[in-house]
């Protein structure tokens, strides 16, 4: 049974090198981004992050 989880947790910088799922375009350091969830068909859900320009201001997903 797959789970799905599409919530964010809060914004932050990335770490390492990150790819927004929605745009599928790289995230610069210097830039803000907004972490969360990301479900997958099989698996428990993986931490993503995403552009803020690529999130709703409603906290949804584009």
């Amino acid at each position: 049974m797959a789970t799905r989880m599409d919530g964010f947790e809060y914004a932050t910088y990335t770490e390492k090198r990150e790819t927004c799922p929605s745009c599928n375009m790289p995230i610069p350091f210097h830039h803000l981004a907004r972490r969360g969830m990301l479900g997958q068909k099989d698996g428990p859900p993986k931490v993503a992050y995403w552009h803020t320009r690529c999130v709703n201001a409603d906290g949804t997903r584009r």
